[in-house]
């Protein structure tokens, strides 16, 4: 077995994705089993959720990240996590001209509150036991910005700066902290929302590279940086856009 080998090696580690049920999380988990990792997977979707775990052999949480409670619930009952992948959002695209309080407020509490308070639950027993990975899962609306994507590009860009902050006072006792922000890609909350302007050819044509990203290739992005092979790279939110952000 190569060096790379073993350091893409799950076994042994217990790994918990939020968002599991489909899109992203669905291929991260699907990636992550595939290299040992015992996974615990989380999502508000039931039976969808229940397929994918049965699939992998997971266990499976259902749980709400709107709701404090819930989020406490499922920290109390996942057990020890080496790895944790806070994929779970949701995306309300709107001008902000037509966004209500309540849709904003629903998009901060769901792609930042609830994510900080996973990270705050999960990452206290890695702090204790002094090992661990937190990668968020962000997205480059932070840097870029977005049409019809204010609030959720605004949540995602807090995300990226609690993730900075936060691997500075984990870093002294070995727990990593990262975000990974991808670019336009192909899941089923895209494709549900999305304008013309963002799947059309005026979209893609902002794109160097000229197509979209997959959720497999998010999925290996994911596995490499929450692997020994990255272990010196932590505070960082990686781009994976095909350029967008420089086109």
């Amino acid at each position: 077995m190569s060096k790379l080998t073993q350091d893409l090696d799950f076994s042994g580690r217990r790994v918990l994705v939020t968002g599991a049920a489909n899109g992203f999380g669905e291929a991260i988990a699907e990636l992550f089993a595939a290299h040992g990792a015992t996974l615990v997977l989380a999502d508000r979707e039931a039976d969808a959720l229940s397929e994918v775990a049965a699939r992998l052999g997971a266990t499976a949480h259902v749980y709400d990240q709107s709701d404090i409670a819930s989020i406490d619930a499922l920290a109390a009952t996942a057990g020890d996590i080496d790895v944790l992948i806070n994929n779970a959002g949701i995306l309300i695209a709107k001008p902000l001209l037509e966004t209500s309080i309540e849709e904003i407020r629903q998009l901060v509490d769901v792609d930042f509150v609830g994510g900080v308070r996973l990270i705050q639950l999960i990452g206290r027993g890695m702090v204790e036991r002094r090992r661990g990975v937190v990668l968020s899962i962000g997205s480059q609306t932070a840097f870029c910005g977005g049409e019809n994507r204010s609030i959720y590009a605004a949540s995602k860009a807090a995300i990226s700066q609690v993730t900075r902050s936060v691997s500075v006072e984990w870093g002294p006792f070995g727990v990593r902290v990262l975000c990974l922000a991808p670019g336009r890609s192909i899941t089923r909350m895209t494709q549900e929302t999305a304008s013309p302007g963002y799947t059309g050819d005026r979209g893609l044509s902002r794109v160097p590279l000229g197509r979209w990203g997959t959720t497999a290739e998010i999925a290996k992005m994911v596995l490499f940086l929450t692997s020994d092979a990255a272990s010196y790279v932590t505070g960082e939110t990686v781009i994976a856009d095909g350029g967008f952000v420089l086109g």
